[in-house]
């Protein structure tokens, strides 16, 4: 089914959940780096590690998502 004339909803939760793991990603790296909260500091390396990956897994469902569009 296509929303709006141009894209189905399964692109529309692809663009979602990337959208929302890159929100989350930023906001670990808010924690660690400007907020300076006693966990993140503690945790050395994993709050950048994980933003890291959930970065990664957000490019991930933003290719699927335009696969997912053009498909339509």
């Amino acid at each position: 089914m296509v929303v709006g004339g141009w894209m189905d909803a399964q692109a529309l939760v692809w663009f979602g959940i990337g959208g929302g793991a890159a929100i989350f990603a930023c906001s670990l790296l808010f924690q660690r780096y400007v907020k300076k909260t006693a966990v993140a500091v503690q945790s050395r390396g994993a709050f950048t590690m994980f933003a890291l990956l959930m970065f990664i897994f957000a490019l991930g469902a933003v290719a699927a998502g335009f696969v997912a569009a053009a498909a339509a």
